[in-house]
């Protein structure tokens, strides 16, 4: 990445501009440079396992030919899950009622009566209109029954 520069000419940091080549650098510096990345890099590829075929590794074959079973290697075992242990037995039935008793809401039906509740006032005026008028029915028979 190149360094940032200040309107002022400098870099940003003075370690990535001296790590950077510059046009003015020497010819024969800059050889130098190259032959020594050049040859770091031969060096390097000598070094590995360039020459050498790669050893197989079987993790999920499992290879016939004797020689080839020698590369393979042991399924790994995953470790053993432990499963927390619960406070309190299922099997208790005591339990279970205060259980439920902490889950569930006081009023269960507490939306249902607000909801029908308008419906119900509505329904308790008519039939008290409607006991009124049978009374009155019932009162002025008697009366024609009197007379």
């Amino acid at each position: 990445l190149p360094a940032a520069m200040f309107t002022d000419g400098t870099y940003s940091s003075s370690q990535a501009h001296a790590a950077r080549p510059t046009m003015s650098e020497n010819p024969a510096q800059r050889k130098a440079r190259l032959r020594a990345m050049r040859e770091a890099a031969e060096e390097g590829g000598r070094t590995g396992a360039g020459s050498e075929e790669p050893a197989l590794k079987f993790r999920n074959y499992l290879p016939r030919d004797e020689e080839l079973l020698e590369g393979q290697i042991k399924a790994v075992q995953a470790p053993e899950m432990v499963m927390p242990k619960a406070d309190r037995d299922p099997d208790d039935d005591g339990d279970d009622e205060n259980m439920l008793a902490s889950v569930l809401p006081k009023k269960a039906n507490w939306d249902l009566r607000r909801d029908v509740e308008q419906k119900m006032e509505k329904l308790e005026k008519r039939t008290q209109r409607a006991m009124v008028e049978l009374m009155r029915e019932e009162e002025a028979r008697r009366m024609t029954e009197e007379e």
